[in-house]
């Protein structure tokens, strides 16, 4: 009797197991259809965007979309001023600056730089460079807290920082710069409290008064290649190996190098850690591993300064250097270099 149902047991066992692991199958590829997720390649991450907005009445309003990565084929589409990453924006951030509450939560910051369209119907040179230039020419806030570093004050701060970011707390500041231009900028922003380090690969240490950390680095836009007493280094393995979420200002004059390297911080994410960038971009030539036809390097230059607009940073002071020639044209209304300092006007909160 007790064999019987030994017998029996088994095979309703036996039955559960046939019938119910399809089903269970079954269940999963449901599952699988119908809850979105991220196929990418490599290393690449995927990501959902979580938006809560204001809407006109007052209510809030939150939506859960893929942003233009498409979840289905990892693919990043375009930036555009709709579809771009935003963050959290306080209504009275700054004075006449149309904001509203929006809270963007990112799993992953890979990012990659899109090309903006033709300037016009065609490639052309001059199209592209006058967009290039008005677009570093337009000053988009007017921060009236902007310290001059010569101590002149305004009208003329093309070189300034806004110091509301770290007037009410301690703050880090970054300097990558070989001709020793910085020393003005090392100097004010030491006297603001800031805890200053300076990067420079070569030997020779500029005079500098008070604590300022100088380092033998120099920035690169590739992975670490492994090589001993290799100097060059990606910004996000430099923030990190000091333990800097963030740096509040960063002076940035790395001689044709900034192209690449502006690049590689908004592919990684490096950029939205930058409270406040001095960027100098030299437009002699087109650049360290920047190639194509004129029209091309254009046109790759303004999708550069998009993404860094794109990222939440605008554009508060503009100063034009000596010389009026580009990509090796003399021209008279566009200068060799240009000194732009980028205020973020936008936090972008994201978990990795």
């Amino acid at each position: 009797m007790a064999v019987c149902k030994v017998i029996v047991l088994r095979s309703i066992f036996q039955l559960v197991i046939i019938v119910g692991l399809p089903i269970l199958l079954l269940i999963q590829l449901l599952v699988s259809l119908t809850v979105p997720r991220a196929h990418t390649a490599g290393n690449e991450h995927g990501f959902l965007v979580i938006t809560i907005e204001k809407n006109e009445d007052g209510s809030l309003a939150s939506e859960i979309r893929n942003s233009k990565r498409g979840l289905d084929s990892g693919v990043l589409g375009p930036w555009t001023e709709n579809s771009r990453m935003t963050g959290y924006e306080d209504e009275n951030e700054f004075e006449g600056l149309q904001v509203g509450y929006v809270l963007t939560v990112l799993q992953g910051v890979n990012q990659e730089l899109i090309l903006q369209p033709w300037a016009s119907d065609k490639p052309s040179f001059f199209p592209e460079l006058y967009r290039l230039t008005k677009f570093i020419t337009t000053i988009e806030v007017d921060c009236s807290d902007v310290q001059r570093l010569d101590g002149i004050g305004f009208p003329d701060p093309s070189d300034g920082l806004c110091l509301r970011h770290w007037k009410l707390r301690s703050c880090v500041a970054y300097s990558f710069s070989l001709d020793g231009k910085d020393a003005m900028f090392l100097d004010s922003v030491q006297s603001s409290g800031c805890e200053v380090h300076r990067f420079d690969p070569s030997r020779r240490r500029p005079q500098t008064s008070g604590s300022v950390m100088h380092h033998r680095l120099w920035l690169d836009w590739r992975k670490p290649r492994g090589i001993v007493g290799n100097v060059q280094h990606r910004l996000l393995d430099i923030m990190d190996s000091f333990h800097h979420e963030k740096v509040d200002v960063i002076w940035l004059d790395v001689e044709s190098a900034e192209w690449r390297v502006l690049e590689s911080w908004i592919k990684d994410g490096t950029l939205l850690r930058i409270n406040q960038l001095i960027l100098t971009v030299h437009l002699q030539w087109a650049g360290f591993e920047v190639g194509g036809a004129e029209e091309e390097v254009l046109r790759f230059w303004f999708s550069v300064l998009r993404g860094v607009w794109a990222s939440g940073m605008r554009l508060v002071c503009s100063k034009h250097g000596p010389g009026y020639t580009v990509l090796r044209h003399k021209l008279a209304h566009a200068h060799s270099s240009y000194t732009l300092s980028w205020l973020r006007m936008r936090e972008v909160r994201w978990h990795l």
